[in-house]
């Protein structure tokens, strides 16, 4: 098992704390980095280009940094949120991911979410509501309920993913909620910006319902909400990060 780091920079807008950036590093020969020379391998685009080799996708963080309660708000604790990149904790689904992938010593993979907003029930409808919204106004001058650049991917201004493959994993919560048409019409949009790139796309995906249907629905499967075939998943993870870049990748469901 590698000792995958974990780095990211938080931010903070009328008292909700957002995981802005991350990056996981895969290490070299199980070496540990520090904050500073992980912040010297995405310097300028240059050493982004030469040291990311791709771009995991997510549903929304709740990531903590080391040495703080993650039950408990990062501004209760004083955390400085100007203090730029921090080490992170590698919990939940980045174990997962911890565990999987391979081959791709000394360098980073970057992490986004469609929604920045670090909280771990987020699977409320109040806030899908509010990011309903939200999205309905994003392009536009009128107030958001929460921080356009900090919440929300802006898919029409100067759209980039960072390395060779891009991984979905952002799993069914918006698109089991019809009603929520703003939610699956932005990731519908960053889904199609990120096969526009002619990137490798990747994802795990449900036997029973098909990889066709899989895209169709951009319903790809996160790694910890998988019910009582969660014991399956490792698997299906290592299967599609068994090659470089990683392939789709079948979870068996049935």
């Amino acid at each position: 098992m590698k000792n995958i780091q974990y780095f990211g920079k938080y931010d903070t807008n009328f008292d909700r704390e957002f995981l802005i950036e991350g990056y996981l590093y895969c290490p070299i020969d199980n070496e540990e980095i520090s904050v500073e020379e992980f912040k010297q391998l995405i310097k300028t685009k240059k050493d982004k280009k030469k040291n990311i080799a791709g771009t995991i996708f997510m549903h929304n963080p709740y990531a903590y940094p080391k040495g703080y309660d993650k039950l408990k708000k990062l501004a209760d604790q004083e955390f400085d949120f100007d203090q730029g990149f921090c080490e992170i904790e590698v919990e939940r689904e980045m174990t997962l991911f911890k565990n999987a992938i391979n081959g791709y010593d000394g360098q980073l993979i970057e992490v986004r979410y469609l929604f920045n907003l670090n909280i771990e029930n987020i699977d409320r409808d109040e806030l899908f509501i509010a990011f309903n919204g939200d999205l309905d106004r994003l392009h536009t001058n009128q107030l958001t309920q929460f921080d356009k650049t900090m919440n929300y991917i802006d898919v029409y201004s100067d759209f980039s993913v960072n390395g060779k493959f891009i991984f979905f994993a952002w799993g069914n919560r918006f698109t089991n909620r019809t009603s929520f048409v703003n939610i699956r019409n932005y990731a519908f949009e960053i889904f199609n910006k990120c096969v526009q790139t002619q990137k490798k796309i990747a994802y795990v995906y449900r036997a029973s319902q098909k990889e066709e249907f899989a895209r169709e629905n951009i319903q790809f499967l996160h790694p910890i909400q998988m019910g009582r075939f969660k014991a399956n998943m490792p698997e299906a993870l290592k299967q599609a990060f068994i090659t470089n870049p990683p392939l789709p990748a079948v979870f068996i469901d049935q």
